[in-house]
């Protein structure tokens, strides 16, 4: 598979995971939660931003969580599909760094 293919996956997965967040009815306590991809024991997922309505506030957050300790190991507010894109590959490539070790 050639990284355009890799890219277009990762936009489509995302571009889902963004439409099913959506469709998640609102909480009165926290916020939405999607899982995108599971790498050995880490976890990408996508929650919506706090104060979403704002103009300069992020679409949705993309988080890579550690599943053995329960853990946030980072996380990145994403304004569009191209910088979502970008951020999932980092996570997806420590996560898979995490895993070999």
């Amino acid at each position: 598979m050639s990284s355009c293919d890799d890219d277009a996956s990762v936009r489509l997965k995302i571009t889902r995971g963004y439409e099913k967040l959506l469709g998640i009815p609102y909480i009165a306590h926290g916020s939405r939660v999607v899982a995108l991809e599971r790498v050995g024991d880490c976890e990408i997922s996508m929650f919506e931003a706090l104060g979403s309505s704002l103009p300069e506030a992020p679409l949705f957050w993309i988080e890579l969580f550690d599943l053995r300790v329960h853990s946030s190991l980072d996380s990145c507010g994403c304004h569009n599909l191209g910088e979502a894109a970008a951020v999932f590959a980092d996570f997806a490539s420590r996560a898979s760094g995490l895993a070999e070790a």
